[in-house]
């Protein structure tokens, strides 16, 4: 008989233009406790049905789609209520693209040429609220502007403002007309985007920025 406490196993979308790789990818995460691939999609007009249908907490995306860009789901899904977390999973590597897909909430950016180990590692940090990044990607940050603020969307500006007003996220739900579950996905990514290790450091942090 199953334990009735423990804990779901959370649920992954895989979104890969090319078959054999979500075939890998689900194979070895189905060796993985605690984890469970729910659908995969081929695109991002896929990728937002299996989302609707299959509600998963961490999508598996590639940047480079068939005759798309992968990035315009992260653009789709800011700012929706439930969102999944999107971890970039690519062989593709561009300031530009790993620019946009921060400003736009990316959960992390990881390369293929990564090792299984890596590869399981990042998944795991993502669904923490972390924000795993492969080191070649992680050399260009000091590339990306200064200002780590720059980091953030304008909704988690917004968000990181309220904090610094001491505000619960019941009350940031209320005041920016969201679920509280969406509340949380915007503070864990503001916080990994700004290596903060609570909201108490974000807060601080967005105090002392406006001083200065």
């Amino acid at each position: 008989m199953a334990d009735p406490s423990a804990a779901e196993p959370a649920r992954i979308l895989l979104v890969d233009d090319h078959p054999i790789v979500r075939e890998g990818l689900r194979a070895y995460l189905a060796l993985q406790p605690g984890l469970v691939v729910v659908a995969e999609a081929a695109g991002v007009s896929e990728a937002l049905a299996r989302i609707e249908e299959a509600k998963p907490d961490l999508v598996l995306l590639d940047v480079k789609l068939e005759g798309e860009n992968g990035l315009s789901l992260l653009s789709r899904l800011r700012d929706t209520e439930g969102a999944p977390k999107v971890l970039l999973l690519t062989s593709f590597l561009d300031e530009d693209y790993l620019r946009e897909a921060l400003r736009l909430g990316a959960a992390g950016y990881l390369l293929k040429r990564a090792g299984q180990g890596t590869l399981l590692d990042g998944v795991r940090a993502a669904l923490r609220g972390e924000r795993p990044l492969d080191p070649a990607a992680a050399a260009l940050l000091p590339t990306l502007g200064d200002d780590p603020l720059k980091r953030l969307t304008p909704r988690e500006l917004e968000v990181l403002g309220l904090l610094a007003e001491g505000m619960t996220n019941k009350a940031l739900a209320k005041r920016l007309g969201v679920g509280e579950k969406t509340v949380k996905t915007h503070v864990s990514s503001l916080l990994a985007k700004l290596e903060l290790k609570d909201r108490t450091q974000a807060a601080l942090y967005a105090q002392t920025r406006q001083k200065g």
